[in-house]
């Protein structure tokens, strides 16, 4: 009798051992994906920020940056996953507005305000690419963790949920903004040196790459 009784307070203390210890660990994957998540509202921002500097830019080219500039949804911290998600859509669409301006505007695209601009934003984009993968990486980490048995029964009680991916961008729809775009212009060894070795060059199939890049 005695030894049935220890042997259930030892299997007692091991399980919420277990417990704390799933706890805990679902507490550090969600942290991860909060921080993940704070990387790519501060890209957002940054973002925004160069996008009104570039609608700014725009004005006195077109009669349409005051309805590009009402269209943008202003970035900040603490936002839902929802709000992050329209956001990036959005910011998205507006930039192809703009790029797709400058493209009808050859003034516009070649003056030095303008260029720096894209410039910076696509380093931003690189910035919010590589969070977006961390952020996503964090998320599957997670999910799998409250998932598998017995640790999906501690989840349950815990209160903890699967957590929301970012949805991919339309890809087919932005292939056809930076064809508009880069059609029958050729890039720099700059450029294309980052196009080849992101794996990106095959968005860009009437594009010429300078010979020093190949």
């Amino acid at each position: 009798m005695e030894t049935a009784v220890i042997v259930t307070v030892i299997l007692c203390v091991l399980c919420l051992i277990y417990a704390i210890h799933a706890s805990n660990r679902f507490k550090q994957l969600h942290i991860k994906i909060q921080e993940a998540h704070a990387d790519i509202e501060v890209m957002l921002i940054k973002r925004y920020d160069v996008l009104q500097q570039s609608l700014d830019a725009i004005k006195g080219y077109t009669a349409h940056e005051k309805k590009l500039m009402l269209g943008l949804i202003k970035a900040r911290r603490g936002m839902t996953i929802a709000q992050t998600q329209k956001v990036l859509e959005n910011q998205e669409q507006v930039l192809g507005n703009i790029r797709m301006v400058g493209e009808a505007y050859p003034q516009l695209s070649s003056s030095g305000l303008y260029m720096n601009l894209q410039q910076q934003i696509t380093e931003t984009n690189e910035h919010l690419a590589a969070s977006k993968r961390l952020y996503h990486a964090n998320v599957s980490l997670y999910n799998q963790a409250i998932a598998v048995f017995p640790a999906c029964i501690i989840a349950g009680i815990t209160g903890n949920r699967p957590q929301k991916f970012l949805k991919e961008e339309n890809l087919a729809a932005k292939r056809e903004i930076h064809l508009r775009y880069c059609r029958g212009r050729s890039l720099n060894p700059t450029d294309a040196w980052r196009l080849t070795n992101s794996g990106r060059l095959a968005l860009f199939p009437n594009l010429t790459v300078p010979a020093e890049v190949i």
